[in-house]
């Protein structure tokens, strides 16, 4: 008698682990990492000093899109890119947008999307500049689907943008692309960051010393 209770304990053991493994399976498979896009090249030849092309009102770009999910492939709709040039620090004027078609990313893998938007009524050359910098504002907005093994899931928006730095040459400096994350519209120079130091700084200065003093 004592021995088929124990087989029987023994059993519902098994099924509950069995049960627990399996529903924490499920759920890191339908766990989905949205994909990270960046600006990798952006060129203006308006703004290279070397060309003297004030009449160039082209926007030259790509966009890379990484998908870092192990298992699940990503089916993109339509991306929308929108262009800016800041009036000042922190007021922006639509200038232009670009349509990328949609496409399919396996898992783990990259891609670039290069294109090209002509700028109508100029202002290029009038977008704010900081220490010598000017800066453009580039969003996206799309909708994605994620492939688990056979099966797609429902459409999840995503969206993003950043402030792109541009010097001299035309082009966004530095090999790094630049993440359209969720940033908002404002140029923030080296003033701000220092001050911004500073008063860390400070704050730990006076917490050391109520320390010490209050040993």
């Amino acid at each position: 008698m004592g021995s088929a209770g124990g087989s029987c304990g023994k059993c519902c053991c098994s099924f509950i682990i069995t049960l627990g493994l399996t529903a924490l399976f499920l759920w890191l498979s339908l766990q989905t990492n949205e994909p990270k896009c960046y600006v990798e090249s952006f060129y203006v030849p308006t703004l290279n000093q070397t060309l003297k092309t004030p009449s160039n009102s082209t926007i030259l770009f790509t966009l890379g899109f990484d998908n870092g999910n192990k298992d699940k492939g990503i089916q993109y709709d339509p991306v929308n890119v929108t262009f800016a040039i800041f009036l000042d620090r922190n007021r922006t004027k639509l200038i232009g947008n670009f349509t990328i078609a949609g496409f399919y990313q396996g898992h783990q893998k990259n891609a670039k999307k290069p294109g090209s938007v002509e700028i109508h009524g100029g202002g290029l050359n009038r977008t704010e500049k900081v220490n010598n910098i000017s800066y453009f504002r580039v969003d996206f907005n799309t909708s994605v689907k994620y492939k688990i093994l056979l099966w797609y899931t429902k459409r999840h928006s995503l969206w993003g943008g950043a402030n792109v730095p541009v010097d001299d040459s035309g082009k966004k400096p530095g090999k790094k692309g630049v993440r359209l994350g969720h940033t908002v519209a404002v140029i923030v120079s080296g003033a701000p960051v220092l001050a911004g130091c500073y008063c860390a700084l400070l704050v730990l200065g006076l917490f050391v010393n109520f320390l010490f003093l209050d040993l």
